[in-house]
C-alpha cells in the first residue's frame, strides 16, 4: 500500500514535490496507510492540480494542454478502477434472495372405486365404498363380488383433510377412506340388522382409526344402537397395511357414512 501511495504522490505538481516530498516520505514511513488514505491522496492530487496556477506548474520546456490534463485523467481513471474492484469484491459475497417461495402441492385427488356397495341406497353419490375382492382368483375360478342388499357405505367430505392431531405420543392424520383402498388387506361389509321395525333409510356416521399395525379401531359412532352396532362390528374387522407418511409410521383417522335402507334390504 505504501508503494501505491508513493506512486500517487508522484502525481502532485513539481513545485509541490520539491517543497513537501521529503516530509511526505518521512510521514509515510511512520504509518501504515490504508485504502482510504490512498483515495485521500488521489483526491488531494486532483485538488492541487485544479488550484495550482499554470505558471507554477510550468517547466522550462513548453507544456501542451494535453500534458496538463494527463495527470487528472490518470487520477480519475485510477479512482474508477478501484471503486469497480471494491464493488466486484463486495458483489461476490452477497447472497441472492429467492424471488418467490413455492407453496407445497395439495395431495392428489383419490380415484373413485370401480365397484360399489348397494348403489340404490345412495342414488346420487359418486364415492361409494368398493366391494371388489382383495385378491384376484386363480385361473378358471369365479370372481365373486359381495354386496350387502340395502346397505351402502359413503365416503364423507372431510373439511379437515390432511390435518394432524396428537394423542399422547401418537400422531393422527385425517385422510379419506377412498384414498386408502390400495392399502386394505381385509374388508367386511355390514349386514342389515334383523328384528328391527325401522322404515326407510337410517344413517350411521362412523369415525375410525387405522393403527400403526393396520388394525382398525372405531372411535365413535352416531346413529340408532342396532344399526350403529352393525356398522361398528363390520368396520372393526377391517385390516390395512401399516401406513407411512414422509417415511415415518403413522396412524390415520377417517370417517364414513353407513346407510341402511329397509326397502332394499327386504
Amino acid at each position: 500500500m505504501k508503494t501505491l501511495v508513493r506512486w500517487a504522490a508522484q502525481l502532485y505538481p513539481a513545485t509541490w514535490r520539491d517543497r513537501y516530498a521529503a516530509e511526505f516520505d518521512a510521514l509515510l514511513d511512520d504509518i501504515s496507510p490504508s485504502l482510504g488514505d490512498l483515495f485521500d491522496v488521489l483526491a488531494d492530487v486532483l485538488r492541487v492540480r485544479m488550484t495550482t496556477s499554470v505558471d507554477a506548474c510550468l517547466v522550462p520546456a513548453p507544456v501542451s494542454a494535453m500534458t496538463l490534463r494527463l495527470p487528472v485523467i490518470v487520477s480519475v481513471t485510477a479512482h474508477g478502477l478501484m471503486i469497480a474492484l471494491v464493488l466486484f469484491a463486495v458483489w461476490g459475497h452477497v447472497t441472492a434472495m429467492p424471488l418467490h417461495v413455492r407453496a407445497p402441492l395439495p395431495p392428489p385427488a383419490p380415484e373413485p372405486p370401480p365397484q360399489v356397495t348397494d348403489a340404490r341406497v345412495f342414488p346420487n353419490a359418486s364415492t361409494l365404498y368398493s366391494s371388489l375382492p382383495l385378491k384376484i382368483p386363480a385361473q378358471g375360478a369365479t370372481l365373486s363380488l359381495y354386496v350387502a342388499d340395502g346397505v351402502g357405505i359413503n365416503f364423507l367430505s372431510l373439511p379437515d383433510i390432511g390435518a394432524t392431531y396428537r394423542q399422547g405420543n401418537a400422531e393422527w392424520r385425517v385422510w379419506p377412506g377412498q384414498a386408502l383402498e390400495s392399502y386394505m388387506v381385509r374388508r367386511e361389509l355390514p349386514e342389515y340388522p334383523g328384528g328391527t321395525n325401522a322404515r326407510g333409510a337410517v344413517s350411521v356416521f362412523v369415525e375410525y382409526l387405522i393403527t400403526q399395525t393396520g388394525s382398525v379401531k372405531v372411535l365413535r359412532t352416531s346413529g340408532p344402537p342396532p344399526f350403529a352396532g352393525a356398522a361398528r362390528s363390520a368396520i372393526e374387522r377391517w385390516v390395512y397395511q401399516p401406513l407411512e407418511y414422509e417415511n415415518r409410521s403413522c396412524e390415520v383417522v377417517s370417517r364414513v357414512e353407513v346407510r341402511f335402507d329397509s326397502e332394499f334390504a327386504r
